[in-house]
């Protein structure tokens, strides 16, 4: 891909630098900070020093989006949720309640995870658990 852009600094003006076509003549344009258009121009010369081409950046473009929604998926499934209650099991001294995701029955002494979807649990205080069982 052609580059369009060059920083142009002769010590008495400075700016983005870029070649237009006109007609069958090729002609540079300085655009310098108080021009309209200077932000714009930074912006591509950015884009050009990439060195990256249009497809490239939209492939990248692809797989960022595809990374934040699996971040997003994990954070969902790590933040805790409460379990509910179904009693306490004095035999083997724990509790046991059910999964609020996916309604699996799940125990206090082997469970931090539900094991069929995967969501951090939450158990709360014993006390909590004797008042409502």
């Amino acid at each position: 891909m052609e580059r369009l852009t060059e920083w142009y600094d002769n010590g008495i003006s400075e700016g983005v630098l870029v070649k237009e076509k006109r007609g069958e003549k090729e002609i540079k344009v300085l655009f310098e900070e108080i021009d309209d258009g200077y932000i714009e121009m930074c912006a591509l010369k950015a884009y050009e020093d990439t060195g990256l081409d249009p497809e490239q950046i939209r492939q990248i473009d692809r797989l960022y989006a595809e990374k934040c929604r699996e971040v997003a998926k994990l954070r969902q499934r790590d933040t805790p949720v409460k379990v509910k209650p179904i009693g306490i099991n004095h035999s083997i001294g724990g509790r046991v309640g059910v999964c609020p995701k996916c309604d699996v029955i799940v125990c206090d002494y082997m469970d931090r995870f539900c094991r069929e979807c995967g969501c951090r649990l939450e158990w709360g205080s014993w006390e909590e658990w004797e008042e409502l069982t």
